[in-house]
């Protein structure tokens, strides 16, 4: 194997463009053009209403699990609350999403196992 030439290791000055107001064609730059530019898909869980009782005891302990492929999120959950408000915003990186359905279910936590109140599938496609 070769080694690379000395000089590709010494020290070398740049002067990098870091924008900050001036203008390049008819664009308006900043720093954050250094910055690789990221595509998120946002959800925000803000609350659900009116949850049925699930427990035996009458109660309802409700949190949500947001799905979109095979990355899952889940919000706190609440003791004996059936109008519970999490507005919790989940971020999923659009250049990892494999799926095209985001799955929205509801849930009563149990100590044995948690009950299933509902669920809602929004396309995202459409």
């Amino acid at each position: 194997m070769q080694r690379p030439p000395p000089e590709d290791f010494l020290l070398k000055e740049t002067k990098p463009h870091l924008g900050g107001g001036k203008i390049s064609g008819d664009k308006l730059t900043s720093t954050y053009d250094l910055v690789e530019q990221m595509q998120y898909l946002y959800v925000r869980v803000v609350k659900a209403k009116d949850l049925p009782s699930k427990d035996v005891t009458g109660s309802c302990d409700p949190y949500a699990e947001v799905k979109l492929g095979n990355y899952k999120g889940t919000t706190r959950h609440f003791e004996k609350k059936t109008n519970p408000e999490w507005n919790q915003v989940f971020a999923f990186s659009k250049d990892r999403l494999q799926a095209s359905m985001l799955e929205v279910t509801v849930k009563d936590k149990d100590v044995v196992k948690d009950d299933f109140i509902g669920r809602v599938w929004f396309d995202l496609n459409e």
